[in-house]
Parts: structure tokens; C-alpha cells; sequence
């Protein structure tokens, strides 16, 4: 379970080990007196103060919510009976905003600001009935959550705050984020739950005191100066993970090398059968993995049952990597498991007993990795490597840190791998023994051809080579879409008008677990950013759900990866075409 179950950080605004020093305030503006209270009030009294009185409110508004009609959205009862009083709990005045602002010709109508001041943060207040991720059925043409973010981008605002009582999102201006970027609390899971340290935390980081007073301070208000933290520490983690990638390279490779089992390995690297360029490429596909599954399972992406969790996973592993008596020279069968844990995820059948989805892709295939599968590493050796991939130290004075997966975005990992295009693989001997080491090579890029692309010139290049074939197929696409209804049709020719439960979970489900792929082609449809076209992704339609859809055109696009060369899978993706091109799709 995670460390706090309600929360939910976006977009990189708050580090992992951040939150942990808040959450036991000792970071800044975490003192009594930062919260306006005097020095000698013990907080730990305060805080069981508002835990009660705010349990209260909660349960009072329940009882409430449940006299009235399921089609009433509740706006007043979500505003008047919990978020007001709950806030004002916290140091605010919500005070409500009777006219519209009028921005770049746009007019927005948030429901309240913190205090009764002109240049106060907003707060914008929905019904518990209305998510905060879809469209409303009347009013703005926006979810509740883009309403705010697009108000935000547009003004000089830094923060703001979007709820519907349920969930309650800090949202910061995002304009230069390639994806969401807010801090959210699940209250109905906090409270249902009696989740007292995540209410803490809460407390901490939404309370008046921790955003701007004025447009003028924004920049200096405590979660502002928090996510500058959190900044300049991803910064320090991605250079000395860097570094800890280079070593676990280097300590993975001499030891596959030098185990005395892995004599036939020795002998290809000796008569040349195996090149050291081939040997680093697939000692990177090993480390690629290896950085894939912390970083999902920390985003817990996996799912799976505890028996892959405490057996099979690899932040089983990462727990192992503080245990000195784990580390055995003689013993190997960690890195026997770590190779069925990669089995794992290319066998459907396997994946399936421990409750997780296999992926499509190449990442775990076998043949990849041809000259390594049977070759062994001590535990010894693999823990040592894993410890550089999972702890770093700030500066050398400093004690190790963990490195936190789940806060990691796609350029720091991009980073990364660009950095070891700086490298150039060599074997040499030592004392009788192979030894595996990067060295420096300054143009070995230049003659591979190989480079990071910065997701906002892949956006360009993907921009530029859809756009045609779009407009070729819009047209067409036109011509029969009337006739086709949003989700198609059953197996009696019915139109489907609503989607089951399980369909609609299925859909959620695939949007949490989206490959590298497609989402960086959603980044590049996602807010009409490609032709001013509308998009969803993993959408039901009929008994299929395709990767990406435009209801205005009835326009499907779909990725295909390797899992679609296969015989049987072809022949499936053949009859899925027909059957959705019959239907106007």
C-alpha cells in the first residue's frame, strides 16, 4: 500500500522525499506559527482538533447527500455543508464570486476566491455528483479540473484549487508542462478510510497559509518554493542517477563476465563471436527493464497479485539492496528470479496467474538479451548494481537517498539514455580475468546516429506526418459518420448508448496503463493540439476498444506494435477493421 493511500502528486510538483519531510514537518513554513497559531500550541493537539471537527462535517454532509434525488448534482449542499466549513477550518474565507473574468476573450466563472480580495487565489467549487474530469452537463464547455487549468495558463495566477468534495486538486499553472500538474487528495477514501496521517499531510500542504496572498507573492508562497525544491532536487537525482546507471553497467557487465558458471559466455567474448558493442546493447535492454518495472510498479502501473509483489518484483529486489546478508557471493538465485520476473512479462499465460497484463512490446523479449539468458550473476553482484540504480548521494558529504521512480518523467529517463550514447563499450583483461568498462567517446553518437529526440520536436515531427493523411481520410469519414452512433452498435444491430460497467472500467484500466507510445502521441492529440481536432483515448466502441477516436469525424487511429505481427493476431485486427469500417467507423 502507499505511504499516503489519498494522495496523488502530477506533473512532478512535489518530491517523494519532500512530502516525507513535510509530512513529519520539518521543511519550511511547517512550524505552529506558520500556520498562524502561537509558538507554544502543541500542533499534534491541533491537528486531532480538525481531524474530529472535519470527520464530523463529513459525515453530516453524507447524511445529507442521501436525501436527495440522484440527479441533483448537489452544488449547493457540496459547497454550503463541507468545502466552505472545511476550509474555513484551514484559514480561508471562500468568498463567492458573483461575475465572470473576462480573459483573452474567454469568460470564466470560478465559484469563490480564498478570501474577500481582488487578487486572492481561486477556489472553484462543484457538486460531488460532478467529476472533476468530465464535461458538465450544462454550463462550460470543459471538465471542471481544465476549466481552472485553462484559466491558470491564461492569467497571471500560479495556483488555484478545484474540488467537488469528494477530491480536492491544488492545481499550478502549467503552460509549460507537457502534462498534468496538480496535487490532489481523495477526502472520500481519507475520510471513509480514517486515514489520520494523510489528513495530516493535507493539513500541511492545503492549508491558507501555504498559497499566495497576492499575485505579487505568488512566487514566493510556500508550495511555490516547494516545487522550486522539488526542481533543483529532480535535477540532483537525474545527474546522479546518471552516474549510478554508468555504474551498474559497469558492475553487471564484469560480472557476467567473470561468474564461473558463464565459461561459454567467456569463450564468445574471447574469439570474437560476441563484439562489445552487442554485449553493451544487451546489457542495456537488461537495464532498460530493470528501469521500467521501478518505475511502474512505484506508480503502481503492475497491479498483480502479492505473490508477484513479494516474490516476483523488482521492488522486492530494491528492498534487498539494504540487507547485508543478502549479499552472497556464492548464491545466484536472485538473479534466476529476476529472469523468470521477465519471463513474466512476455508470457500471457504466466502474466495471468499473477493477476498482471504481459506487454506487447520488445522490451522483454528474450531474443533480445540471446547471449545473456543463461548466463548467471551472484547476488552479490546483482544488489550491488541495483543499489546504484536505486540510491544516490546529493554531494558526498550528504547520506544516501532513494531515488523516488515515481516521480521520474519521461525527459529525465530520456536524459539517461542520451547520456550513455556518450559511451563507448570495451573488454580488456586484468589479472587473468575479462573486465567489461565504458570509456568516453565523444563522437560515438555522430557515428551511430544515435540521439534523444526532445518530446517537443517528436510532437513536430508526428504533427507534420499525420496532419495529411487526416485530412485525406476526413473527408471520407464525413460522408458515413452519421449514420454510426458514439459507441456503434451490438451484436443485434442495436445502437449502444450506454457502455457496461466492466467495459467502462476496462477503458480506465488501459488509460492508466498506456505504452511509452501512445502516450506520446496522446500528448501530441491530447487538447485538440493536432488540427484543432477532439480526441479520446481507449475508447469503447462495440465490443472493441481502440487506442485513439474522434467523434466529429468517426476517426480512429491505432498504434501497432510488434504483438501485431503474428499470424493470429493479424487476422483478428483484419475482421475488427471491417467490422467497425461497416459501421461508418
Amino acid at each position: 500500500m502507499p505511504r499516503f493511500p489519498s494522495l496523488k502528486v502530477e506533473g512532478g510538483l512535489l518530491g517523494g522525499d519532500l512530502i516525507e519531510q513535510i509530512f513529519a514537518g520539518e521543511a519550511e513554513g511547517q512550524r505552529p506559527q506558520d500556520f498562524g497559531l502561537p509558538s507554544d500550541v502543541a500542533f499534534s493537539d491541533h491537528l486531532a482538533f480538525l481531524w474530529n471537527r472535519s470527520r464530523e462535517l463529513w459525515e453530516s454532509f453524507q447524511n445529507r447527500l442521501e436525501a436527495l434525488p440522484q440527479d441533483d448534482p448537489a452544488t449547493s449542499l457540496t459547497r454550503d455543508r463541507f468545502v466552505i466549513p472545511l476550509l474555513e477550518l484551514l484559514g480561508y474565507q471562500p468568498t463567492y464570486q458573483r461575475e465572470a473574468i473576462e480573459v483573452d476573450g474567454r469568460r470564466y466563472h470560478l465559484s469563490h476566491r480564498a478570501e474577500p480580495s481582488d487578487e486572492a487565489p481561486f477556489i472553484h467549487i462543484v457538486g460531488i455528483r460532478q467529476s472533476l474530469d468530465r464535461l458538465p452537463p450544462s454550463g462550460p464547455r470543459m471538465s471542471p479540473h481544465a476549466y481552472v487549468q485553462d484559466f491558470l495558463n491564461r492569467t497571471e495566477h500560479l495556483w488555484a484549487i478545484v474540488t467537488n468534495g469528494a477530491i480536492l486538486r491544488l492545481l499550478r499553472d502549467s503552460q509549460y508542462l507537457a502534462r498534468q500538474a496538480f496535487i490532489e487528495f481523495n477526502l472520500q477514501e481519507m475520510f471513509a478510510n480514517e486515514l489520520f496521517a494523510d489528513f495530516q499531510l493535507f493539513v500541511r500542504l492545503v492549508h491558507r497559509s501555504r498559497l499566495p496572498k497576492s499575485l505579487a507573492d505568488a512566487d514566493q508562497c510556500l508550495l511555490e518554493r516547494y516545487y522550486r525544491q522539488t526542481i533543483e532536487q529532480g535535477n540532483r537525482v537525474r545527474d546522479k542517477l546518471r552516474d549510478g546507471v554508468e555504474k551498474a553497467l559497469n558492475i553487471l557487465g564484469t560480472a557476467l563476465l567473470q561468474h564461473p558458471k558463464n565459461q561459454q559466455l567467456r569463450e564468445k567474448v574471447r574469439n570474437g563471436a560476441l563484439k562489445p558493442e552487442e554485449f553493451y546493447q544487451q546489457l542495456l535492454r537488461l537495464i532498460y527493464r530493470l528501469l521500467f518495472l521501478l518505475v511502474a510498479e512505484e506508480r503502481n502501473l503492475i497491479g498483480g497479485s502479492p505473490v508477484y509483489r513479494d516474490h516476483y518484483s523488482v521492488s522486492r529486489l530494491r528492498r534487498l539492496t539494504e540487507v547485508k546478508s543478502a549479499r552472497v557471493e556464492h548464491h545466484d538465485d536472485l538473479w534466476l528470479g529476476l529472469q523468470k520476473t521477465f519471463e513474466i512479462f512476455s508470457d500471457e499465460q504466466k502474466a495471468q496467474l499473477l493477476g498482471i497484463a504481459p506487454l506487447n512490446g520488445d522490451l522483454f523479449n528474450r531474443s533480445g538479451t540471446d547471449a545473456l539468458n543463461e548466463a548467471r550473476v551472484s547476488n552479490a553482484d546483482l544488489l550491488k548494481a541495483l543499489w546504484y540504480l536505486c540510491w544516490f548521494k546529493p554531494n558526498e558529504r550528504s547520506p544516501w537517498q532513494r531515488v523516488n521512480y515515481a516521480q521520474l518523467d519521461v525527459e529525465e529517463l530520456g536524459s539517461i539514455y542520451e547520456s550513455l550514447l556518450d559511451f563507448h563499450p570495451t573488454f580488456r583483461e586484468e589479472g587473468g580475468k575479462l573486465v567489461f568498462e565504458l570509456v568516453p567517446a565523444g563522437m560515438e553518437r555522430k557515428s551511430t546516429g544515435s540521439y534523444y529526440t526532445p518530446r517537443e520536436l517528436v510532437g513536430e515531427l508526428i504533427k507534420s506526418a499525420l496532419e495529411p493523411v487526416l485530412q485525406e481520410r476526413l473527408e471520407e469519414a464525413k460522408r458515413i459518420a452519421q449514420s454510426a452512433p458514439y459507441h456503434g452498435f451490438d451484436a443485434l444491430g442495436r445502437p449502444i448508448l450506454r457502455l457496461p460497467d466492466d467495459i467502462r472500467h476496462l477503458c480506465r484500466e488501459f488509460r492508466k496503463s498506456m505504452t511509452p507510445a501512445e502516450q506520446l502521441l496522446w500528448e501530441c492529440l491530447r487538447d485538440r493540439r493536432l488540427a484543432g481536432l477532439k480526441f479520446r483515448r481507449q475508447h469503447a466502441i462495440g465490443r472493441y476498444i481502440v487506442d485513439f477516436y474522434c467523434h466529429e469525424h468517426r476517426l480512429i487511429i491505432e498504434l501497432e506494435g510488434s504483438v501485431h505481427d503474428r499470424p493470429e493476431q493479424a487476422e483478428h485486427d483484419k475482421v475488427r477493421k471491417q467490422e467497425l469500417e461497416a459501421q461508418g467507423f
